[in-house]
């Protein structure tokens, strides 16, 4: 899920309303989602750097965190801060949890560290609260960086999902997210599918799926379970050239 601002979204629309006759393609290549076929795989294929993780005083805690945690009705005194910092980078990131939240420190400095490090470099704030089941969203601006896990969320693929929307949001420099670029566009429109019934839904959820399918292509050289082989691969291709420009 990405939070988009009123404002980005109408202009999204005046922009590139031409582009939202491509949404819906007509073949969905995983039908039942991508949790089921790229989960198991991811957990088998990464791990986690080891990391250092250190709390911030009582009290303490980035203006982000608290406005975040507010909105998910965790009172400020509530929110606990840790610098986590991996083998793989020496600049630490800032990881918010609620007292509450589903997720301790150590799932969520987990979860994170099983992505590649250019991927974890477009997330500013990690940040967990409580909530029934698993809900996630990214926050793309005007603040942006942060992405958030509601609940008990131990699948890679939404933390992968979440992160593929801060991808999209680093753009081009143009003020253009990637997904809305004519580069990935144009990909989506020479495709005859999109990932899954979600990925249908708006040109950024099938950029952030379409990061989920990168990453496990990344790990395994090749796609898993397709129902119709082959039908995104331009979308795959400019993805990972996008991200390579971006990283």
């Amino acid at each position: 899920m990405l939070n988009l601002p009123s404002t980005l979204v109408a202009t999204l629309l005046a922009v590139s309303g031409a582009v939202y006759a491509q949404l819906p393609r007509p073949l969905i290549n995983y039908p039942l989602g991508l949790s089921p076929v790229f989960d198991e795989g991811f957990f088998a294929g990464t791990v986690a750097p080891s990391a250092s993780i250190v709390q911030w005083a009582p009290g303490k805690a980035p203006q982000a965190c608290v406005n975040e945690l507010a909105w998910n009705n965790c009172q400020s005194g509530r929110a606990v801060v840790y610098n986590v910092t991996y083998a793989d980078c020496p600049t630490p990131w800032i990881m918010c949890r609620c007292e509450n939240a589903d997720l301790s420190i150590y799932q969520m400095t987990n979860f994170f560290g099983r992505m590649p490090v250019h991927l974890r470099s477009t997330v500013r704030h990690v940040i967990a609260t409580h909530g029934e089941g698993c809900s996630a969203y990214a926050i793309t601006g005007p603040d942006d960086g942060d992405i958030v896990m509601q609940g008990n969320c131990n699948t890679q693929s939404v933390w992968l999902h979440e992160t593929g929307h801060q991808l999209d949001a680093r753009g081009l420099g143009t003020g253009v997210g990637f997904s809305t670029s004519p580069i990935f566009v144009n990909a989506l429109w020479n495709d005859t599918c999109v990932a899954d019934d979600y990925g249908n839904t708006a040109l950024w959820e099938e950029f952030a799926q379409m990061t989920v399918v990168s990453q496990s292509h990344t790990i395994y050289g090749y796609i898993q379970q397709q129902q119709y082989p082959g039908c995104f691969d331009s979308q795959l291709n400019a993805l990972e050239m996008l991200s390579r420009l971006a990283t």
